[in-house]
């Protein structure tokens, strides 16, 4: 603000000391040296309206769905209404707070001239997980003279998720060993013979697809296809957020929790599994076992946004919301912690004869004894234990199986 008062009172003292040269000294030179500051004058004060008054910016990202590790492209546009040969632009793009003291904010100056759009674009690479907001835009101005500089905030706002990163998994055996849930199949092919269980005459309505027409061509009428119901694994994910059970340097463990939990998710909606995601941060997530396209994304989402900020103890969230499912359901969990009360929560939940898989991340090089101790001792009681380290998790390949 006082560069600016600063500027204006220098443009403003130029203009009367050549006017009152010209009042007292007359002659061509000194009356063309006023008028010359005039012309000045008028350009300053059209540059200093025009900056802003008719600018508009805008801004783009080349999608709003990463993966942990890629990069975001941001497109910023100027755009304006009028032309005017201003002076330079100096465009400073604020970073997310989860980044800032990993990337300096883009800074970069522009010479627009005649131009009524200016086009910049610049690159945030290697994104980790998270729920991003690129907010407001602080565009600076100025003439080439430097008798001002001005400074205006665009209130912009652009959201992004990156999702965690996952691994390809071949092999997990869920479930006891029977089919839970006896869903309905919406999509069937109508040459599975192994799903048709017998003829019944056609109704109104029925698809081309299901008549059977073998049976049809016996001269009884249209015959249509019955098929058995198709039952389903279902499979429910506890996700540990409680925060005493993860460090301030524990950051790799969670993310790699997270990343684990991904990577089950993945395994399931590629093998048509019906799964759900329960957990709780500072409010209950719950997201009920389906299977779809949408529902993968559903779950991802809430993956890409979830921080170890949870004050309910987990153990108590356990033996809240698991009871609530069949036992033919298979419940994952996944946490860094081994608490007396987690280990209980587990252990009654296999003795009601639930199909319990428990993952156990750790940070630890190797796991104490009485770790193990514990881990053994929930084997015995048909809990499925699987214990990850980071250095491990990176060549997960199989869990479980020969």
């Amino acid at each position: 603000m006082k560069q600016q008062k600063y500027g204006k009172t220098k443009i403003m003292g130029l203009l009367v000391i050549t006017y009152l040269f010209a009042k007292f000294q007359g002659g061509f030179a000194s009356w063309f040296l006023f008028y010359s500051s005039l012309v000045f004058f008028c350009y300053q004060a059209l540059a200093y309206w025009l900056m802003f008054a008719t600018l508009q910016v805008s801004r783009e990202i080349d999608r709003d769905r990463l993966r942990d590790g890629e990069d975001l492209i941001v497109t910023l546009r100027l755009r304006r209404t009028i032309w005017f040969p201003l002076g330079w632009n100096m465009v400073v793009e604020p970073l997310p707070d989860k980044i800032a003291g990993y990337y300096h904010p883009h800074r970069q100056i522009i010479y627009p001239w005649f131009k009524r759009e200016v086009e910049i674009k610049y690159l945030i690479p290697s994104l980790p997980r998270g729920y991003y907001e690129l907010k407001d835009c602080v565009v600076s101005g100025g003439d080439f003279f430097g008798f001002f500089q001005l400074s205006k905030t665009f209130p912009l706002h652009n959201g992004f998720l990156v999702y965690p990163s996952y691994r390809q998994i071949t092999h997990w055996p869920t479930g006891d060993g029977n089919m839970s849930g006896n869903i309905q199949v919406a999509h069937r092919r109508s040459d599975d013979v192994a799903a048709v269980r017998g003829v019944r005459d056609y109704h109104r309505g029925d698809r081309l697809s299901q008549i059977h027409w073998r049976a049809s061509a016996r001269g009884q009428g249209l015959k249509t296809k019955e098929f058995e119901h198709q039952a389903m694994n279902q499979v429910i994910f506890f996700l540990d957020l409680e925060k005493s059970h993860y460090q301030p340097e524990d950051a790799q463990l969670f993310e790699m929790a997270v990343s684990l939990t991904a990577s089950l998710v993945n395994y399931a909606n590629q093998r048509s599994y019906h799964y759900g995601l329960i957990t709780r941060q500072k409010e209950r997530i719950h997201i009920p076992p389906a299977h779809s396209h949408a529902h993968f994304f559903r779950v991802f989402d809430q993956l890409a946004r979830v921080m170890p900020e949870g004050e309910e103890p987990f153990s108590r969230l356990l033996g809240r919301e698991a009871l609530e499912y069949s036992q033919g359901t298979t419940l994952t969990v996944i946490t860094p912690s081994l608490q007396t009360q987690v280990v209980k929560r587990l252990l009654e939940l296999a003795h009601s004869g639930r199909s319990v898989h428990l993952f156990y991340v750790h940070a630890a090089p190797s796991l104490p004894a009485e770790v193990k101790q514990t881990l053994h001792m929930l084997a015995v009681h048909k809990v499925v234990c699987k214990s990850v380290h980071p250095a491990e998790y990176e060549e997960l390949r199989r869990i479980g199986g020969a």
